[in-house]
């Protein structure tokens, strides 16, 4: 019987446990910072699933001609985009700094989030994170995909 009520109380504080962390999830502002502890962290997949990569991939077609005969080439562009950015990630120098957000400007399925971040050193930079609510929850998008989007043109440029 005691067993019995300790997994019953196990079980219910694992479900109370994962709901917190689906709920923080779905606030910009622990979006937002946990894009940038990725990116630091050099976690190319978890930084991956933060942006909004159908946005991504749309700025980039817009500026690239694909020829593509091998097949689709939408698919092709998609691959590629998620590709050289994780490969950015793994290459961006790993720091140890502290994350801390301002709470987001709402505008209908738009925010941004004012994110401070300090180093070991002391040192401060704050920058702004333009995120959209999509299906698949608050995803970085508009003006924070600007670097990106420029990182993809330029390498698809010199690789083509």
């Amino acid at each position: 019987m005691l067993a019995r009520c300790f997994t019953i109380r196990l079980g219910i504080l694992c479900a109370v446990c994962l709901t917190s962390l689906a709920c923080a999830e779905s606030d910009p502002e622990i979006v937002a910072i946990e894009y940038l502890r990725a990116t630091r962290e050099a976690r190319s997949d978890a930084a991956l699933g933060y942006l909004d990569l159908d946005e991504l991939v749309s700025r980039v077609s817009n500026d690239v001609v694909l020829v593509n005969t091998d097949g689709d080439a939408e698919t092709f562009l998609r691959e590629s985009v998620s590709s050289m950015v994780w490969g950015l990630f793994q290459e961006t120098p790993r720091q140890d700094l502290a994350y801390d957000a301002r709470p987001a400007e709402i505008t209908g399925d738009r925010a941004t989030v004012r994110v401070t971040t300090v180093d070991a050193e002391g040192d401060e930079r704050t920058r702004d994170i333009h995120l959209r609510h999509t299906e698949s929850g608050w995803r970085v998008s508009g003006r924070s995909l600007n670097d990106l989007v420029r990182y993809v043109i330029t390498r698809l440029e010199e690789r083509f």
